[in-house]
């Protein structure tokens, strides 16, 4: 997305992954970089999507339909409209959240841990013990708690991350205090980054200007200049502007429950970083910085975006017990071209916004989704449904 090219040092997401997101459905016009910090205290709240416990997303911008391809190969040719899309959160009743919404709160050897992201099982380690996780339900003003199996992730310190195993599954419960590494060795140790968090795709900025995406062949070299400024300092207070050379790789990691936050390195010589919710920022220096963007642009190819998510946009048009359908054809240059897609309810992050929200047959709807479209239109990874409205050319999602 335009605007928003590039964040401060407390947001670190790269929009990359927000325009590449929304091309079936969008570009930027503007953006806005308020930021938020996730409560409780009303039923229903406006925030950016959540990245963690300090650090949230901005909203997003004002979006243009433009021609474009959903995952899964589907091509789109739709009006040139506008969208005004600004997430609305709702606090839901304890019967219309997932596990991880529920039960949020684990007190480990004296600490607060808060839950985030599934963690696959293949990165669970020995079991540290059971413990009570509780959550809150704010309607009924009632405490649930239940008694849980609390492991180790495999070279991730106990002090930052464990997982909780919560109906079967594995979540990664995350320190909810502010206790940030002396220097980048602590953190390298505590979370053995070089097998935990792959560097490979990123984008290149030459202060807020984009220089393309593009995907690394191998990480290992940048590692070891990591590793040989192990006494690279914590900087607590950082107030430099953004100009200059930076590489931006997308954070993704099983391990540690974190999904396409940012890894920035500068050409100035320092990382910065929000993978643990709060900024880390590290000084490296500016030779070690040169040779890391020397080994990334010998060793790279350029690459399309990587999307944070995707959207799709259309009339819903059929409710069922066991999928809803969202047909396009309002946003096509020809209706007739119109897709019905399925997007099936077995997500309780889906079927509430029906069931609780009353979204329902004939409304205009917002789709996001993670995943891609399969045969039959099907809509896999849908994780958020917004009721929308079709003013003049555009469509807005309402606060």
């Amino acid at each position: 997305m335009r605007g928003n090219t590039l964040l401060d040092k407390m947001a670190l997401i790269d929009p990359a992954y927000v325009e590449a997101a929304d091309v079936t459905t969008a570009k930027a016009k503007n953006g806005g970089s308020a930021w938020l910090k996730w409560t409780a205290a009303a039923a229903v709240l406006t925030l950016a999507v959540f990245a963690g416990s300090m650090l949230l997303r901005p909203n997003p911008p004002a979006l243009t339909m433009p021609e474009g391809t959903l995952p899964g190969g589907i091509t789109r040719k739709y009006r040139d409209i506008t969208i005004t899309k600004n997430e609305s959160a709702i606090v839901w009743p304890w019967e219309y959240r997932t596990i991880s919404e529920q039960y949020t709160t684990l007190v480990l050897n004296g600490e607060e841990f808060h839950s985030g992201r599934p963690v696959d099982a293949s990165c669970i380690g020995s079991m540290i013990g059971r413990y009570d996780v509780k959550g809150f339900d704010i309607y009924t003003d009632q405490e649930h708690q239940m008694t849980a199996e609390v492991y180790r992730i495999n070279g991730v310190s106990e002090r930052g991350l464990v997982a909780v195993k919560l109906d079967g599954d594995f979540y990664v419960f995350h320190r909810g205090s502010y206790a940030p590494p002396m220097n980048l060795g602590e953190l390298l140790d505590d979370y053995t980054l070089e097998q935990t968090l792959p560097l490979e795709q990123f984008t290149a900025y030459d202060g807020y200007e984009e220089n393309g995406s593009f995907r690394l062949t191998d990480d290992s070299y940048i590692w070891e200049v990591l590793h040989s400024c192990r006494n690279a300092a914590f900087v607590e207070n950082d107030s430099r502007s953004q100009d200059g050379r930076s590489l931006s790789f997308t954070a993704t990691s099983d391990a540690l429950g974190v999904y396409k936050s940012v890894f920035r390195i500068t050409e100035d010589g320092y990382i910065w970083t929000n993978i643990f919710d709060y900024a880390y920022v590290f000084r490296i220096g500016e030779e070690a910085a040169e040779q890391i963007f020397t080994y990334a642009a010998e060793n790279s190819t350029a690459s399309a975006p990587e999307a944070y998510a995707f959207s799709l946009t259309g009339i819903l048009t059929e409710i069922t017990d066991e999928y809803i359908l969202v047909d396009d054809s309002v946003l096509c240059v020809d209706e007739r071209d119109g897709i019905p897609f399925k997007i099936y309810l077995d997500d309780i992050r889906i079927r509430r916004h029906i069931e609780f929200e009353g979204i329902t047959v004939g409304d205009l709807v917002v789709v996001s989704f993670t995943g891609s479209i399969q045969e039959g239109n099907v809509v896999e990874g849908a994780y958020s449904l917004s009721r929308g409205y079709l003013s003049g050319d555009g469509v807005s999602v309402p606060e």
